[in-house]
């Protein structure tokens, strides 16, 4: 009988598990095919229990992922990573912690363990779903943000500012935390990042969504006027077959939308999306982006001046009171490069309800572009 107990309660814990990462699937989906959420690979999701945390694996897509998408963990060896000292370089300290966390991971998939894996393990709720939601960004990557933030949702939410991602955003979070824990008595279930995106955390993903939508909500109502349409309408600019010229292994596709004229009347006006607001935006659309006049002459200077500056092509050329191109190695990268600059656009445009656009500082942008993290992710986008 004792033993007929025993196997019952190994079904049930079975069952329970399975239900769960089905749970953790659909959740991770549900977002993940969500533009107003998630940008071509951005964001991860989890579920933990006592001993084991399943944690999407990085280059894995959100919005087709299945439970061979999620890397098991052993939370007992993360726990070790969080206490241990590493090299006070950061790129080599990224690499020593990449090392520790493939450690931990508990089966041999061969998945690699998301960057923010002791991020999710510091949060002792069930279920993460962190995000890139272009409303919240809207008001992350503002001059006001922490202010506006606070006004918006009161003492109930964390905000913490930007850091370098990896090993030194998850001390941050951290030491944040402790003190949140310290003055309010719980952990918070939400946590926004500047220039990042947010976490939020649950012990179900109804409650993941209900929290979501409350965020989304209380955002929307503190808009001014909303954002222009983004439907986008294909141009051919005679500038674009120039570009080929220059670099026939480029290709490129032009654009125009309501949401694009309204940045690119003049150079002043380009400023305002000129260059990266997120750790994203590098990753699949690089750090700055090129203005120009319609003008073959003036384009083919800019375009070799921009290359000489900054050590790569322009992925995005907005053309004066014309619209933008954009140009990439292959058909497929190209595609992300425009849905991930009209994500810049809009939320540029949504910062002028919250003070204006903070970009990335060119220290900030430097790190990204050269973590092997990144690059990584990289080589996976343009591979897919």
């Amino acid at each position: 009988m004792k033993f007929r107990n025993m196997k019952k309660m190994f079904l049930t814990e079975d069952k329970k598990m399975k239900n769960e990462l089905e749970s953790l699937v659909e959740i991770s989906r549900y977002y993940g095919n969500n533009p107003e959420f998630v940008i071509a690979g951005g964001g991860n999701t989890s579920f933990k229990n006592k001993d084991f945390m399943w944690i999407k694996a990085s280059g894995t897509s959100l919005a087709a992922i299945t439970e061979k998408g999620f890397a098991k963990m052993n939370r007992a060896c993360l726990a070790q990573i969080a206490v241990k000292t590493y090299s006070k370089d950061p790129l080599k300290r990224e690499s020593e912690i990449i090392s520790e966390l493939f450690k931990c991971v508990e089966d041999n998939s061969g998945l690699r363990p998301s960057v923010e894996t002791s991020l999710h393990n510091l949060l002792n709720y069930s279920f993460v779903v962190h995000t890139h939601p272009t409303l919240v960004n809207g008001l992350m990557c503002s001059k006001n943000s922490q202010k506006e933030t606070k006004t918006i949702f009161g003492e109930n939410v964390l905000i913490v500012e930007y850091t370098d991602p990896g090993y030194i955003l998850f001390k941050l979070i951290e030491k944040r935390i402790k003190e949140f824990v310290s003055q309010h008595g719980k952990e918070p279930q939400i946590i926004f990042l500047e220039n990042h995106g947010v976490f939020v955390s649950a012990n179900s993903t109804a409650e993941i969504r209900e929290i979501y939508s409350d965020i989304m909500v209380r955002i929307k109502k503190k808009l001014a006027k909303s954002i222009p349409s983004h439907e986008l309408t294909k141009k051919n600019f005679s500038l674009a077959q120039e570009i080929q010229s220059i670099n026939k292994s480029l290709f490129t596709h032009s654009y125009q939308s309501d949401l694009i004229k309204e940045f690119t009347k003049s150079r002043e006006d380009f400023s305002l999306v000129a260059t990266a607001f997120s750790p994203d935006n590098i990753v699949y659309c690089k750090a700055h982006y090129l203005f120009t006049k319609n003008d073959v002459i003036i384009l083919k200077n800019d375009f070799r001046n921009f290359i000489t500056k900054h050590g790569y092509f322009p992925r995005v050329i907005g053309v004066e009171n014309e619209g933008v191109i954009c140009l990439d190695e292959s058909e497929s990268s190209l595609n992300t490069v425009i849905e991930v600059f009209t994500d810049i656009l809009k939320i540029s445009y949504l910062t002028k309800n919250f003070g204006g656009p903070r970009f990335m500082t060119p220290e900030q942008i430097e790190f990204i572009d050269s973590w092997e993290v990144e690059n990584y992710r990289r080589k996976v986008a343009k591979a897919i």
